[in-house]
């Protein structure tokens, strides 16, 4: 299937953020397409808009906005219907059904979901924590994480952990080389949900051979053997099986897809 690229325009009042993992979650769903985008935050006032609209002219391509200010959506929308492109709010519907729903109108806060609230600063807690937990670091002070992630070399241990703190967890990982290695204070933690993490190990080794090929170090050794491979896997099931933790695959899953099923289990645990 060939490539088909687009120009996607992402105009927002605040950070962009929103409209990133929106624009994502579509384009995921078409295969073989691709965009060049075109990011534009903190837009609140004209002069700003008048920018981006004028790369919207030169780069003819698919505009998807949050923006407050009635005047502004106004003119994105007159100039969108001059140059025939597609102009999408990507959140007035649902703000609407969600103010029939309550029965409530919106605050017409600009950038309100970027409040240093509570919840702000305990996201900050969260990956200041996941930092200094990361790898087996701070591994003897494991009672006040929310989720603990252990799993062999190259299973995204770090990446999953740091994806969860920026949703408000705590999460601290270590990896797992033996039995015999890992922390005597594992066995006793009552807080945190322990969760292990398991592979292919044919998807593994290739992992492993692409990380060694970027460091320009040599294949020939037990790191990337698949008979060793498989060990180091059947010996970290045993582990799981021991702590009675869930296990999850991640042969086939993003980041985002290994975070989502934990904090499914997280919330199953707690409720």
């Amino acid at each position: 299937m060939s490539q088909k690229t687009i120009n996607l325009h992402l105009i927002s009042d605040s950070t962009g953020e929103t409209l990133s993992s929106v624009a994502r979650a579509v384009l995921s769903q078409f295969e073989g397409v691709v965009s060049n985008d075109f990011i534009w935050p903190l837009i609140r006032t004209n002069g700003q808009l008048q920018k981006a609209m004028e790369s919207v002219e030169r780069n003819p391509g698919i505009v998807l906005y949050t923006i407050v200010k009635n005047e502004l959506t106004e003119v994105i929308k007159k100039k969108c219907y001059e140059l025939k492109v597609p102009c999408i709010s990507a959140l007035s519907q649902i703000i609407g059904e969600f103010s029939n729903y309550l029965q409530m109108d919106i605050s017409n806060t600009i950038g309100r979901q970027h409040l240093l609230d509570s919840e702000y600063f305990s996201r900050v807690e969260a990956i200041n924590y996941t930092i200094n937990h990361d790898d087996g670091q701070g591994a003897w002070d494991l009672y006040d994480a929310d989720i603990v992630i252990i799993g062999v070399s190259r299973t995204s241990k770090s990446p999953t952990c740091v994806y969860l703190s920026c949703r408000g967890y705590k999460a601290a990982n270590i990896p797992f080389v033996s039995v015999d290695l890992m922390p005597d204070s594992l066995y006793e933690l009552k807080k945190p949900l322990i969760v292990g993490l398991t592979i292919d190990p044919n998807k593994l080794s290739q992992i492993r051979q692409s990380r060694l090929k970027y460091l320009k170090q040599d294949l020939e050794c037990e790191y990337v053997d698949i008979e060793k491979i498989k060990d180091e896997i059947n010996e970290s099931r045993k582990l799981f099986n021991r702590l009675e933790c869930p296990v999850i695959d991640v042969t086939k899953s993003s980041v985002e897809e290994t975070a989502a099923k934990i904090i499914q289990l997280h919330q199953k645990r707690i409720k």
